[in-house]
């Protein structure tokens, strides 16, 4: 049966500023990038060969960069909580550690296993307080891989892909048990004046919650970034517009404002901060998280 996808502003003026900012911006640095392609798992990069650290953390949105190969990094959630209210009922969730573990495969490939750590959820009726489902435990593991396409050692315009598949390995009441997957495409473009902007678009393939059939979610991010200099050269602050829109009819759209900050203690550790804000009624209200990330 024929769909229509449902359009949205944010969707449109994404896709808009993707191909004006790719026009505009993609051009060759002064000096050719380094040549890295004999380095592997089993010729690590070396040290002063290296590029800079830069973790995903604090935002939704994927960064095109690889780890250098033969070098390990983590991502984590210290602590993230979310809450919802939603069709009458209103959920509690948290979570303690969610580690992204990436290895570097290649200069331009890397591997990346996420394991979601312990989660408490539970749902209450808003009318008579009575709990209507809850779960705890440990959630479902991810598998991607990330294949930069450009700009992984300079340049203003850098570009991967990221395929992911989810092992349904979730507690009860965690998750719907079931295979699911997609792709990504980050993009990040280094502006003027410090400023880099990160634009991604993703196209995932996930469980119907009514019945075994499969629906198309598109994720479209636009995310800016920029070092907040004048308290520290090391800190930098993002700010991020997220939309998820679903082709399954009992799937409401989904759109947030998020706010991260993140701290550079040494050149390899990271601290970050952040608050993700519901901008309609089914998406999350507030979900706050802390975080760290590590290169090794």
């Amino acid at each position: 049966m024929a769909w229509k996808m449902r359009r949205s502003p944010l969707r449109i003026g994404v896709l808009l500023l993707m191909a004006s900012s790719a026009t505009k911006y993609v051009r060759a640095d002064d000096a050719s990038p380094p040549d890295k392609s004999m380095y592997s798992l089993f010729n690590p990069t070396p040290n002063d060969a290296m590029r800079a650290f830069e973790p995903e953390r604090p935002s939704k949105i994927l960064n095109p960069f690889t780890v250098d190969a033969g070098h390990f990094q983590i991502e984590s959630d210290f602590y993230n909580s979310i809450h919802t209210n939603y069709s009458g009922a209103g959920t509690q969730f948290f979570e303690v550690a969610d580690p992204t573990f990436k290895l570097g495969l290649t200069n331009s490939i890397d591997f990346e296993l996420v394991l979601n750590g312990y989660q408490n959820s539970a749902t209450h009726d808003d009318q008579t307080g009575a709990l209507t489902a809850n779960g705890h435990g440990f959630g479902d593991a991810f598998f991607k891989a990330k294949f930069n396409l450009v700009g992984n050692d300079g340049g203003t315009f850098a570009m991967a892909l990221v395929p992911w598949v989810k092992a349904p390995s979730a507690a009860p009441g965690l998750g719907n048990g079931v295979v699911e997957g997609g792709i990504a495409l980050p993009m990040q473009i280094n502006l003027p004046a410090d400023f880099a902007l990160g634009l991604q678009t993703e196209y995932d393939v996930l469980k119907d919650a009514n019945d075994s059939r499969r629906y198309s979610n598109l994720i479209n991010i636009a995310n800016l970034s920029h070092p907040v200099s004048f308290i520290s050269k090391d800190l930098t602050a993002s700010i991020e517009f997220y939309s998820a829109l679903a082709t399954d009819a009992y799937t409401p759209p989904v759109y947030t404002l998020d706010l991260g900050l993140a701290y550079m203690v040494v050149p390899n550790v990271q601290l970050d901060a952040g608050a993700n804000f519901g901008l309609t009624k089914a998406s999350p209200n507030l979900n706050l998280y802390t975080g760290v990330s590590a290169r090794f």
